[in-house]
């Protein structure tokens, strides 16, 4: 039995790695990846960068981040996990910076690209490292703390783009490179391997969660679809209310919005999991994105705009969470196999959604017709699930879902 004092050791270890943990994901997701969405407006307008080409930049990105999570899960990082993740993050603090240095466009699909690599790494190595971690030292409940660090960081760059915009888009862009060496710092030390012992599934949940590869083809499509409908919003939500009348002004506040309705998101779609199964949620989850999604076309004011930051913000986390826990245990004998083909799919939804919305808006002249189509897919999405899920019965698909525990190092991609 545990006396106090290893308790208090263990429980500071566990601390200092979940703070270093959402440090990381504040700087490869907040920062290297969704700060882009905060800056390109400030793109458009002083470096004339055009819709299109910021739905190839967005794509660029995408391509890069897919690459990365994808190809990691084949790779055996044994124990330097930490060694790669802080040359992954020192990559990404400096390609971040590089966006302000340069002005052709061809470099900025390179940085855009390497940078989504760099996340996508970080991301996936970070989970591991920190998620392993928790479970080994029974601090599970923590990990939904841990995924908050990526709302933290969109409110953080959300909050500080209006700042540095001061300094133009150039200054902006090197301005998160100065913030994120200076947040890394303290934290570097908590960045290191642990010796653990190797955390499997328990019986209890292989039990509960009978192969049944019929519900994943339908989680499958879904989820590609949900990577295709809500990275339009990603990408260009506060370029769109940049150009609303009478709400432009509160353009930067929904991506803070966004950010801080992250936070705790994946906290409360985890706890509901627990108790009704992963599908329901699931389908509730894509309907709510999809209703945040079309919210600022249909009520284009402060409110229709805060709530429908809210509702995509409170959403696209826990969507994740939600489909690769729900894909993993459903096909528990090739989980491992399950996760790189949602991300496959995902990831493809994600690079063509930016590049099809900037070709749209080129013809269009508006943001409108391309919300409206991103909000018909994640809808499509809800519907193929709530489909999938009767055909494959209820009982299959959703009850023997409930309760299902997932390795740590697969509940988010």
């Amino acid at each position: 039995m545990e006396n106090s004092g290893t308790k208090k050791v263990k429980l500071f270890n566990s601390t200092k790695t979940l703070v270093g943990g959402v440090v990381m994901l504040i700087i490869a997701m907040g920062i290297g990846r969704f700060s882009y969405t905060s800056i390109l407006p400030l793109m458009q307008s002083q470096a004339h960068l055009s819709v299109t080409e910021s739905g190839y930049l967005a794509g660029s990105n995408n391509m890069g981040y897919l690459i990365a999570a994808f190809g990691s899960g084949f790779i055996a990082w044994g124990t330097r996990r930490a060694y790669h993740l802080r040359i992954q993050l020192v990559l990404c603090i400096i390609l971040t910076g590089l966006m302000g240095i340069t002005s052709s466009f061809l470099c900025w699909m390179i940085l855009r690209f390497l940078a989504g690599v760099s996340s996508g790494l970080i991301f996936v190595l970070s989970s591991s490292l920190v998620l392993d971690a928790l479970f080994s030292d029974k601090r599970e409940k923590w990990a939904g703390i841990f995924y908050g660090g990526v709302g933290i960081g969109i409110v953080l760059a959300g909050v500080l783009t209006p700042v540095l915009s001061f300094f133009t888009w150039r200054g902006t862009w090197i301005g998160l490179l100065i913030i994120s060496i200076i947040i890394i710092i303290p934290v570097w030390s908590f960045i290191r391997d642990k010796e653990l012992k190797p955390i499997t599934q328990n019986a209890e949940s292989l039990s509960s969660s009978a192969e049944n590869p019929a519900i994943f083809g339908w989680i499958l499509v879904a989820y590609g679809l949900e990577g295709l409908g809500y990275i339009v919003s990603a990408t260009f939500l506060v370029a769109m209310v940049k150009q609303m009348p009478h709400v432009s002004s509160f353009a930067d506040y929904s991506w803070i919005i966004v950010g801080i309705a992250a936070v705790p998101s994946s906290v409360i779609w985890s706890w509901w999991a627990s108790k009704v199964g992963y599908i329901k949620p699931l389908i509730i989850a894509l309907i709510l994105q999809a209703v945040g999604v079309i919210m600022p076309v249909w009520l284009p004011n402060i409110f229709g705009v805060t709530l429908g930051s809210i509702l995509f913000g409170g959403t696209f986390v826990g969507i994740s969470m939600l489909a690769l826990a729900a894909a993993r245990m459903s096909r528990p004998s090739s989980g491992n196999r399950a996760i790189a083909l949602m991300t496959g799919f995902f990831g493809i939804g994600q690079i063509l959604g930016p590049i099809g919305a900037g070709i749209v808006l080129e013809v269009a002249h508006s943001y409108s017709l391309s919300l409206l189509l991103a909000t018909l897919v994640l809808v499509a999405a809800a519907i193929i699930l709530l489909f999938g899920a009767v055909i494959s019965s209820p009982k299959a698909a959703i009850g023997n879902l409930n309760h299902a525990r997932i390795h740590p190092d697969q509940e988010l991609s």
